[in-house]
């Protein structure tokens, strides 16, 4: 990309730089502002004290914030500042022995839901050798990972070229490598990727293939090499279609990069959710280890099905966006066409971005959420299995805990009707007992004798004792047997339950 032996002059450059932040959430409604929505304006007082401005941009964000703060109405292009009928913040840079005196303007505006800067620097009136771009660009201070803007920027070099009768694609090449001359360590160099004509001159696009929109740098570097091209350019009339073009085109790219991370984070989540697919097939076999396992599932399970079905949400609010804004894309192009000088004009490079890289983000989008709907409905399935399994689980314990609670309660009565019965015979013993003091002869084979009273009183109290207690007991068992519905699950009696773990 590097031509260090092109030399050249450029007349009058002009560098713009275009930066869009969002400035609405939303999620909190369309009158909230984000975090830091004053970014930009922060940035343009930041870029004073650099450049040494005349005058300083220290009151710029406290003059747009009041502004903001009393307009009311919703507009698609709102002018933010205004001064004595002037719509700009014009300055100057003081003049520095080794930089090049410099003037400058500022223009707010807000595009719906979106903060956009234009902060222009020009050499008026003087004829620039091209390693003077650097200039342009102190410091690297208009690089994107110096400004930040959270939806993206674009920089605009506009410059008659002075005497080349070279390739204009060549000088192109040499502007973007001399106005990133000073700051090529801090981001990688940007590439040529279109070129095209517009308002009758060529025009050509540059990229650094950078996925983060903090960190892209968009360049267009337009030549002014047709005697009417800057006729046209100063009426501006393209003006608003450009500038928004722009803006859909940043929005687009940052929307998309906001759904590749969405996307990033709801596959970690499912590879958790494999995790325990895998665990479940390998659960505990002592009950109360696998309910407290499986209890502690279902609490963490919810939550992270939760957060996925949010990052799916929130690629389904992506998609949608990158389709609105790709159809204004599409209308903003159709109005610079308009503009444009008819028969000389190539918009082409501007209308393959809609055409190929949109389509592109939006089938990647598609295929992305086929995925991780899939992965939806398996949270959902582990959940309602999970639910079943502690569910039948917790049936059993209480049948078991009925059928013991009955067992206890059986043998508690079967026990006191033994005893009952007992009682009833150590009665019959104790009435006996004054039998003892009749006398007492054993009985012999010449005197056969009946035995002692005492005796034949307990032998008789023993078997009649026996006996009802044997009756008592098998009454007992009779009258407090369990019925059969009381050992099995309810419904058992007509269809049985099966979980495989």
């Amino acid at each position: 990309m590097n031509n260090p032996e092109l030399t050249g002059k450029l007349a009058n450059p002009k560098l713009t730089l275009f930066a869009f932040n969002l400035c609405n959430n939303l999620a909190k409604g369309d009158k909230q502002p984000v975090d830091k929505a004053d970014h930009l304006w922060q940035k343009c007082a930041a870029l004073g004290h650099l450049l040494q401005t005349n005058p300083q941009l220290d009151s710029l964000p406290e003059k747009l914030n009041n502004r903001n703060s009393q307009n009311t109405q919703q507009s698609d292009y709102l002018e933010l500042y205004e001064s004595n009928g002037n719509r700009f913040v014009s300055f100057t840079t003081v003049s520095q022995p080794d930089q090049l005196p410099l003037t400058g303007g500022i223009y707010p505006l807000q595009l719906h839901d979106t903060y956009a800067l234009d902060f222009t620097l020009l050499s008026p009136n003087l004829t620039l050798e091209i390693n003077q771009l650097s200039n342009l660009n102190f410091q690297g201070c208009l690089l994107p990972c110096e400004i930040q803007a959270s939806l993206g920027q674009t920089l605009v070099l506009f410059a008659k070229p002075v005497d080349f009768a070279g390739n204009h694609q060549d000088l192109a090449v040499a502007c973007v490598d001399a106005l990133f001359q000073d700051s090529e360590l801090k981001q990688p160099k940007a590439y040529l990727i279109g070129e095209g004509k517009l308002l009758g001159s060529p025009i050509f696009e540059f990229d650094n293939s950078q996925e983060d929109p903090r960190l892209k740098c968009h360049i267009l570097v337009w030549l002014d090499t047709d005697e009417k091209t800057l006729e046209i350019e100063e009426l501006s009339n393209y003006y608003r279609p450009l500038i928004n073009l722009l803006c859909c085109r940043s929005k687009i790219l940052y929307v998309y990069y906001q759904a590749y991370l969405c996307n990033e984070e709801a596959r970690k989540l499912y590879s958790q959710l494999e995790e325990k697919v895998e665990e479940f097939s390998h659960l505990k076999s002592d009950r109360k280890e696998r309910l407290e396992q499986l209890e502690g599932w279902l609490t963490k399970l919810p939550q992270i099905g939760l957060t996925y079905a949010r990052y799916l949400r929130d690629i389904e609010l992506h998609q949608i966006t990158i389709e609105t804004n790709a159809k204004n894309y599409s209308y903003w192009l159709k109005k610079l066409g308009d503009c444009s000088v008819k028969e000389i004009d190539n918009l082409d490079f501007i209308q393959q971005f809609v055409k190929g890289s949109c389509k592109i983000f939006q089938q990647q989008i598609k295929l992305n959420m086929s995925y991780l709907i899939a992965g939806k409905e398996l949270f959902q399935q582990m959940i309602e299995t999970i639910q079943g399994i502690l569910e039948v689980d917790a049936q059993k314990q209480q049948v078991e805990s009925e059928k013991n609670e009955n067992d206890r309660d059986r043998n508690l009565q079967i026990t006191i009707a033994v005893v009952g019965v007992g009682i009833g015979v150590a009665g019959i013993v104790c009435s006996s007992y004054p039998l003892i003091e009749k006398p007492w002869a054993l009985p012999s084979f010449q005197h056969p004798l009946p035995p002692h009273p005492f005796i034949s009183a307990i032998i008789v109290s023993c078997l009649g004792g026996g006996i009802f207690g044997g009756l008592a007991l098998l009454a007992a068992r009779k009258l407090f047997k369990p019925s059969s519905n009381q050992t099995s699950l309810p419904g058992s009696e007509n269809q049985s339950t099966s979980i495989d773990v």
